[in-house]
């Protein structure tokens, strides 16, 4: 996984000509995204297949956020190279787990579990059946549905979490979804330990671990340590 990620990252580099930035060819760029994927999906034939986790001695479920990362990936793909293999093969990841969470459970508050859910969504507009979001849509109404906004504890569960309940609110159509989002994000920005948000280089502390008066071994202030827009 981490060698299909850092192959992502420099297919999306830019190239440096004489100070100027300038990008591949799109034709180049779509040639080795279907390159890259295939030889990820020819190395895990059964996307269901529990996997190891990269930097632990366990294996998890494959509807956990390492492979949830991936398969938002395969559908922006299909979405310009819509090869049957890429549906199939999100279909019956998404199948095989039930159209359901981690351990199936629709109770989560854990964006890393309920990130799957943005595929979810992805494959109910392409063949709209009720059963591909009922639990999607549960766990999500729960979230919604109780007051507590400080869920998303580290920089990462912005990405998992709140693009799922962007895609809801656009398929419903019930600015609920927006509105819980908008809260939680804001939570996360402006309040967890001071707010995770580092002004002064417009850039986010992972977690509040990173926030001051935390220091780098060096003595000095951490800088932001994820690159992603306030």
């Amino acid at each position: 996984m981490r060698k299909i990620i850092i192959a992502l990252l420099v297919i999306a580099a830019c190239l440096s000509v004489k100070g100027q930035e300038v990008l591949p060819e799109r034709s180049e760029i779509l040639k080795t995204l279907i390159k890259v994927n295939d030889r990820y999906m020819r190395a895990h034939p059964d996307p269901i297949e529990k996997i190891p986790y990269y930097s632990r001695n366990k294996v998890y479920e494959a509807n956990i956020w390492t492979r949830g990362v991936y398969f938002e990936g395969l559908m922006a793909l299909y979405g310009i190279y819509p090869d049957n293999r890429y549906y199939d093969y999100a279909y019956h990841w998404a199948d095989g787990h039930k159209w359901g969470f981690r351990r199936d459970d629709t109770t989560t508050r854990n964006a890393d579990n309920y990130c799957c859910g943005q595929t979810y969504v992805d494959l109910y507009r392409l063949t709209p059946d009720p059963k591909m979001l009922t639990k999607t849509k549960a766990g999500m109404n729960m979230l919604v549905n109780t007051p507590q906004i400080d869920d998303w504890t580290w920089i990462d569960a912005i990405q998992m979490g709140m693009p799922l309940l962007a895609k809801l609110g656009k398929e419903t159509g019930e600015e609920k979804y927006y509105a819980k989002a908008r809260q939680m994000y804001q939570w996360t920005r402006d309040s967890l330990a001071g707010g995770l948000y580092n002004e002064s280089d417009g850039l986010w502390w992972r977690d509040k671990d990173f926030t001051p008066p935390y220091k780098e071994p060096n003595g000095k202030i951490a800088i932001g340590a994820e690159g992603m827009a306030g």
